[in-house]
């Protein structure tokens, strides 16, 4: 059986680009590099590397090797991190925009009925917070957009917590908050404010375009923003209109810094989903935080689908 120091030399020999850099940085000898590569090698019956005058280049053997070490090394230090978070009594939640109500509210439900639990929550785009999910950093994520290839490559648990709708949003004196249907075309004829693809509400936007037939580069893109309240700020100011998350906008709707409508012909429902490692789900405690956070936003889902039937 191979040491696990062994795959984290091997790690840093890539990082490093040469053995001799590597053992450097390891503060070994560069035989003894050597020797936890041949091991490795051996393990896996493959030359992981080809050396020239230039340093080293990863075989393709050794790409999939590689893949390996890093999905072994990270379920590692998940499990690690898993049971340090037991002990000390914490969970760690991140949430897309679409969660942006509901993330502080579970926050206060689950201290209210665990008083001595530590709840860290991190607001991000949806595609950070599935990165976030298999690579250990976060426990839970609420996400209104999955990558496919994440969910078949990572070993992941994921539940529907309910359904969002993708909406226009426009500054509130525009033509089109007056209009009484608003179509694609009237969409395809404005400046458009976007977030960058770290975020799920953007490439739900593009899938979404694609399914009703209209090409995502025929956007008139103005501004590709860096967070969802620049985005809002900057349709609110009339810099553009904005394909955007209902559930997430409603608010800045309500309180009248933007005017919200449903785009005609548009295919914009999206799913949002509860995603954690199949790892985290093994354990009884945290199986019973993920059932409590997925029972509540459940609910609050509910409604919110209630209020976007409402919307004209």
């Amino acid at each position: 059986m191979v040491r696990v120091d062994f795959m984290k030399t091997y790690l840093k020999v890539i990082e490093c680009g040469s053995l001799k850099k590597a053992a450097k940085a390891l503060g070994m000898s560069v035989s003894t590099v050597s020797f936890q590569i041949k091991s490795l090698e051996e393990f896996y019956g493959v030359k992981l590397f080809k050396r020239d005058v230039n340093g080293i280049e990863l075989t393709e053997e050794g790409k999939i090797v590689l893949k390996n070490v890093e999905y072994i090394l990270g379920s590692i230090e998940e499990t690690k991190r898993l049971i340090l978070n037991l002990r000390n009594r914490e969970i760690s939640i991140a949430s897309g925009m679409v969660g942006i109500d509901i993330i502080f509210s579970i926050k206060t439900l689950l201290k209210a009925k665990y008083p001595d639990l530590e709840v860290k929550v991190e607001l991000k785009g949806a595609h950070e917070c599935v990165k976030d999910v298999i690579n250990g950093k976060v426990d839970f994520a609420i996400v209104g957009d999955l990558n496919d290839g994440a969910i078949r490559e990572n070993d992941l648990f994921v539940t529907e917590l309910g359904k969002d709708l993708l909406v226009l949003v426009v500054p509130v004196d525009h033509r089109l908050a007056r209009k009484d249907t608003v179509t694609l075309e009237d969409v395809l004829s404005e400046q458009i404010i976007i977030l960058n693809e770290n975020y799920g509400i953007t490439t739900s936007t593009m899938k979404a375009l694609k399914k009703s037939g209209v090409n995502p580069d025929d956007l008139n893109i103005a501004y590709v923003v860096n967070d969802f309240f620049s985005k809002i700020n900057a349709v609110s100011n009339g810099l553009g209109v904005a394909v955007t998350s209902f559930i997430a906008a409603w608010k800045a709707c309500e309180v009248g810094l933007i005017k919200m409508r449903k785009i005609a012909n548009f295919d914009g429902e999206r799913t949002v989903y509860f995603i954690a490692s199949k790892l985290a789900m093994e354990s009884d405690k945290l199986r019973e935080y993920a059932d409590f956070v997925i029972r509540n936003s459940k609910k609050f889902f509910s409604s919110m689908e209630k209020r976007c039937k409402l919307l004209n």
